[in-house]
């Protein structure tokens, strides 16, 4: 992964963070069950999680700190997913993948120094 591609995962981080967090903070019981949350409140704190990180991921300078939190931050997602049924665990093994490609992505931004 280069520096551009790393920043490009950086972004399209932010956007799929953003969207997915503003889902979880409005409509927690809807949009918690499709991701193996049935708890309204964890599914809310979840999404509050997303949305503390989507202004960083899309805009921080700079921005390998931010992508190293949500690494971070989908490993813990993924530890409560996983209770949630077949559903919960097929989301947590797609926040695990994730979390290696934002992984990869911080260590390359940061040793570019962005």
């Amino acid at each position: 992964m280069d520096e551009d591609a790393a920043l490009g995962a950086g972004r399209t981080a932010g956007l799929s963070t953003l969207v997915i967090g503003s889902a979880l903070v409005l409509a927690p019981r809807w949009v918690g069950p499709l991701g193996g949350i049935t708890d309204a409140r964890t599914a809310r704190a979840v999404g509050l999680v997303d949305l503390a990180l989507s202004p960083g991921l899309l805009g921080g300078t700079p921005r390998w700190p931010w992508l190293a939190a949500r690494t971070v931050a989908n490993v813990a997602t993924a530890t409560v997913v996983a209770r949630g049924g077949w559903t919960g665990r097929a989301t947590a093994a797609s926040l695990l993948a994730l979390t290696a490609v934002d992984g990869r992505a911080a260590k390359v931004l940061y040793d570019a120094g962005r």
